[in-house]
């Protein structure tokens, strides 16, 4: 059954493009007999574009010549994306750290950099990005002018459409223009994608993971760090599925006037499940003697979560509780998603999970909360902690919007 139907008409012969470099990128090696029949085109329409595409670089023919059922005249060879022929930078901004990547059209990452600098202000954590963006181009010889597109995520309320950083309460950054800023701050001229850095991850997931989604049809990418978010995306096979909300799970409220939350409000999930409400917990016990252990492994400064994951796994009955509260309160909330959207499948990013005993924690805790009447047969797949993941996954929404918008013929 084809992915999308093209036409033959002048005044869609950019669609078509577009739709044919895409079928190549998600299904080649491929003939251009079967492109033609996935999309409906004629083969003379699909030859033209492929022979524009080889000329122009990005797609080449690859493997031994083949015949096609019913073909007369010369075998023709498979063509495929040239993973070489177009560059994409991929950046994420926490504002406590922040990770460039340089990945190829096939998404290899080509070259990475992170910059551990805290830094609350919004300018200077767009100065330290420029700076290792032009690090990673300076190492593999490029420069911003060779990049076929950008993409750019942060945490909080983001609005991809207008490029902008609505909100991200715990910055005190309100109404920033990323996708403007960063324009000007390269001086680049191309597209700028622009995204919340959990939607990243699960876009990042759709295009370079595929072999993890299988055949989902709906899939959620719960993300913790210094927030908790759990967008929801409708999957595809051909392009970029579409985001079900914001995917602000973080301030899904668990406990009515509970703890305070950088949000303004009491009680949210993230106040007490994320990794920021974890450490704090912890360094409170600390300051009331309870974990000498911890106290002594750090040295007195902030917990890392590394260090709190290994006193837990050794016993410590502080550290221990606190991490079982934070589990088994994520664990309800995940219950209220599965038991709202049932997604076919959920991809679980967070370093707590570094540890299997809480893992089986959190999974046993959502099926003793799932709705009996409900018959979900979610699977949930646990993603080890990435650096890299949400730069990665930024760029991977530049190389999307690439094969969406590429025009060769004018």
């Amino acid at each position: 059954m084809p992915f999308e139907q093209g036409a033959n008409l002048p005044r869609v012969k950019v669609s078509n493009q577009s739709a044919i470099l895409r079928t190549i990128y998600h299904n080649g090696p491929i003939k251009r007999a079967e492109i033609a029949q996935r999309l409906g085109l004629t083969l003379p329409t699909i030859t033209t574009n492929v022979n524009t595409m080889i000329a122009a670089g990005i797609v080449r023919e690859t493997g031994e010549a083949v015949s096609g059922e019913g073909y007369v005249g010369r075998k023709a060879h498979p063509v495929d994306i040239v993973p070489e022929s177009r560059h994409f930078i991929g950046l994420e901004i926490q504002g406590g750290w922040r990770t460039a990547c340089l990945l190829d059209f096939r998404g290899q990452l080509l070259c990475g950099c992170r910059d551990e600098t805290p830094c609350r202000d919004y300018g200077k954590n767009l100065e330290l990005a420029r700076a290792m963006i032009h690090k990673i181009l300076s190492s593999c010889g490029l420069r911003v002018s060779d990049l076929a597109g950008l993409g750019v995520c942060a945490p909080g309320l983001v609005s991809s459409e207008r490029g902008m950083l609505d909100l991200r309460p715990s910055y005190s950054w309100f109404q920033k223009d990323l996708r403007g800023d960063v324009a000007a701050l390269l001086g680049y001229g191309g597209s700028i994608s622009v995204e919340n850095n959990a939607c990243a991850r699960a876009y990042g997931a759709q295009l370079l993971q595929r072999e993890i989604l299988g055949g989902a049809q709906t899939f959620a990418y719960l993300f913790i760090s210094e927030g908790i978010a759990c967008p929801l995306v409708l999957n595809t096979a051909s392009s970029f599925g579409s985001i079900v909300g914001a995917g602000e799970v973080g301030h899904m409220v668990m406990e009515p006037n509970g703890l305070p939350c950088s949000c303004g409000n009491r009680g949210c999930l993230e106040a007490y499940s994320s990794d920021r409400a974890v450490i704090a917990r912890c360094e409170e016990a600390m300051e009331r003697g309870e974990v000498p252990g911890l106290k002594e492994l750090c040295g007195g400064r902030t917990p890392s979560m590394a260090e709190l994951l290994e006193r837990q796994a050794e016993g410590d009955a502080a550290v221990r509780e606190t991490v079982e509260k934070a589990v088994y309160t994520l664990g309800v909330a995940v219950a209220n998603i599965i038991n709202f959207a049932c997604p076919s499948m959920m991809l679980i990013e967070g370093k707590l999970f570094q540890l299997q005993e809480n893992r089986d924690s959190l999974l046993q805790t959502v099926r003793r909360n799932l709705c009996n009447v409900i018959r979900s047969d979610t699977e949930y797949v646990f993603v080890a902690p990435d650096s890299f993941s949400g730069a990665r996954g930024a760029a991977a929404m530049a190389i999307c919007k690439d094969l969406e918008t590429y025009n060769q013929i004018g």
